[in-house]
């Protein structure tokens, strides 16, 4: 009786680490490890897009704050977003010509000038 069950557990063990290793080579095998790898790269992708858009908040959290109350800030925002002139200052507007356009240059007889803006 003693010879079986000791038998037993021989082949219990023996079982028991074939099945682990089975188990290890399934959850390991050549797509696990390619899964794993895509997976690493997308978390690495998301960890930099994420560290982007955080430095793209704060600065602007830095423009909402200095356009609330920085008054020279305010007037650059208006003179060059809005066009905005004081009443003393003439604002000159330089056309771009299609050849300009993809040189990334003005061109001279395209000069106009537009009067104050309130």
């Amino acid at each position: 009786m003693k010879l079986i069950s000791e038998r037993a557990v021989k082949y219990g063990k023996v079982v028991l680490l074939v099945s682990t290793v089975a188990a290890l080579g399934i959850l390991m095998g050549q797509k696990g490890v390619i899964h794993k790898r895509e997976l690493e790269q997308k978390r690495l992708l998301l960890y930099t897009e994420n560290e982007k858009l955080t430095n793209e908040i704060k600065s602007l959290e830095r423009e909402v704050t200095l356009l609330r109350s920085d008054p020279k800030t305010i007037e650059k925002v208006a003179k060059r977003k809005l066009g905005m002139a004081r009443p003393d200052e003439t604002v000159y507007i330089f056309e771009q010509t299609r050849s300009a356009e993809k040189e990334g240059s003005y061109s001279d007889s395209s000069l106009s000038n537009r009067h104050n803006i309130p």
